[in-house]
């Protein structure tokens, strides 16, 4: 260790260890991801950024360069790995693409919107139908009255819905409805729509996020923990339906799903299906809350026979998320 090195103020030198211990900590927790560490896997991975970033700038000296350049090396190896946003907002193209609009007109271009309609408010469900959609996956659905009327307003007398009460789907094809009740934390049906395309969809919303923040408290985390296993219950629940689809249909799921995609909760979807945001996200794609998005809970995944050409987060008007409008190709 150099004389320098012995000079440098033992706070600049915790500035950087701390730095240095938070990102390799942050790797650890999405690498083995205990259900203990749910409230962490929740943090948005660009927040991480901050209080890293802080520690290395008080910590930075002209005896210790090279550890800082280390450090810094190491948080954008984390940047680039699990900071989705790095990609999704240098994503440049016109939207929707030439592509996409040209393959619809092969009837092979599809779009999906999702939303959840915070507390079942039919304003907020109206603003869909701006976005022309071909499937429409509602959370927090307004009633039932309201979800046939918006089905006739959006797609005329071709307009097909399913109702589940927390959960809803609408098309302007046919539909014939699979989910085995009729209220649950998903509701499953076969849409086939105009153009011939056919495929399974499941409109999801999970169990409601632990609102606290008392991290300092045992209780905080027990929670957590609990709304975790909970999670990991309601996907055992959905890829039950999944797997029995045969692995040649079309499956899209979509909806809130109250956890971040990297949580481990939803990684029985990846067995299937991708996460068309991480794939082919535009901008900011965090859909809570809608005037504050820093979570993305609203997602919509899809199986490989899907090809997502652009995915985008919308704000709304009168929903407290923002909506998901997700354009697909169907591969040939």
């Amino acid at each position: 260790m150099s004389i320098d090195t012995l000079k440098m103020p033992r706070w600049r030198k915790m500035a950087i260890v701390g730095s240095a211990v938070l990102c390799v900590a942050i790797w650890f927790c999405h690498l083995v991801q205990l259900d203990w560490f749910a409230p962490v896997i929740l943090v948005p991975n660009w927040c991480w950024l901050l209080p890293g970033m802080t520690l290395v700038t008080l910590g930075y000296n002209r005896d210790c360069k090279f550890r800082c350049i280390t450090v810094l090396a190491f948080w954008g190896i984390f940047t680039v790995m699990l900071v989705e946003q790095a990609q999704s907002l240098v994503r440049i193209k016109s939207w929707p693409t030439t592509e996409w609009k040209e393959v619809c007109e092969r009837g092979r271009g599809i779009r999906v919107v999702s939303l959840n309609c915070g507390g079942g408010q039919a304003n907020s469900a109206k603003e869909v139908a701006a976005w022309k959609p071909d499937i429409v996956l509602l959370q927090e659905s307004p009633s039932r009255q309201r979800v046939e009327q918006l089905s006739q307003d959006m797609f005329g007398a071709t307009g097909a819905f399913l109702y589940g009460g927390d959960t809803s789907i609408l098309t302007g094809g046919q539909l014939r409805p699979k989910t085995p009740i009729q209220t649950s934390h998903f509701v499953h049906a076969e849409v086939r729509l105009p153009t011939g395309l056919q495929t399974d969809v499941i409109s999801v919303r999970l169990a409601p996020p632990v609102f606290r923040i008392d991290f300092w408290m045992p209780g905080f985390w027990i929670d957590h923990r609990d709304k975790r296993m909970k999670h990991r219950e309601e996907i055992a629940d959905i890829m039950q339906r999944v797997q029995s689809i045969p692995r040649s249909s079309n499956v899209i799921v979509g909806g809130d799903f109250n956890s971040p995609p990297s949580d481990d909760a939803l990684a029985p979807l990846r067995q299937r299906m991708f996460d068309t945001f991480r794939k082919a996200g535009r901008g900011w794609g965090s859909t809570g809350t809608n005037d504050y998005p820093l979570f993305r809970v609203d997602q919509i995944w899809v199986s490989q026979g899907f090809r997502a050409e652009s995915v985008t987060a919308q704000k709304t008007r009168h929903s407290d998320h923002r909506m998901v409008v997700c354009d697909l190709i169907l591969k040939d």
